[in-house]
């Protein structure tokens, strides 16, 4: 029995999570399924050939961002006005490329993908390792592959993040949390979620 999808919260009002994720998240927030010892192993393989092409071709990406940059630098001089488009574009660009592919496979994950425990743990350790000056963290999918992003924003409302505002909500591939400070759970006209 599945509820009505409410709609998204109201564009120019702040997200305001209290105490875990709304209620109105449709299917792109559950689990994926569990690979398949075979696939896991297969994948695994696959991310040791990959690897090594894989860092030639962020080192092409930064010799061309470097290349970009020097030339940007003294075109951007003269066309100020472009100075920020060319950001944009230079950024959208950049996050095309994977820093991580999704079909990689770690040894630890082909040893525990499956296990509730293996995902709960690498949230925790991932952000309880950000220092407290840190406000914002991405939280990349393959942290969460095993339960979700549902229950990965549980775990990460239970340790004091919530989903930002700021940021484009893209559960498949990453969840951009922010600290959720005392006074984010109200706004001017009361609170929101």
């Amino acid at each position: 029995m599945s509820t009505p999808a409410a709609p998204p919260h109201p564009p120019g009002q702040p997200y305001v999570q209290l105490g875990g994720p709304p209620p109105h998240l449709g299917a792109e927030w559950e689990a994926k399924p569990n690979r398949s010892r075979r696939v896991l192993v297969l994948c695994h393989v696959g991310m040791l050939i990959h690897f090594p092409l894989h860092v030639v071709m962020w080192v092409a990406v930064f010799a061309l961002l470097l290349a970009l940059g020097l030339v940007g630098e003294i075109v951007l001089t003269v066309l100020f006005f472009l100075e920020k488009p060319a950001l944009g574009l230079m950024e959208r660009a950049v996050g095309l490329v994977p820093v991580r592919p999704n079909w990689w496979a770690t040894w630890r994950e082909v040893r525990h993908e499956g296990e509730p425990g293996f995902a709960r743990d690498r949230i925790e350790a991932e952000l309880n390792g950000r220092a407290a000056k840190i406000t914002s963290a991405p939280l990349r999918a393959h942290l969460y592959r095993g339960i979700g992003p549902r229950a990965a924003l549980e775990i990460a409302g239970s340790l004091g993040w919530q989903l930002s505002d700021k940021a484009r909500v893209r559960p498949r591939a990453e969840l951009v949390l922010r600290r959720a400070s005392a006074s984010s759970s109200l706004t001017k006209n009361g609170p929101v979620g």
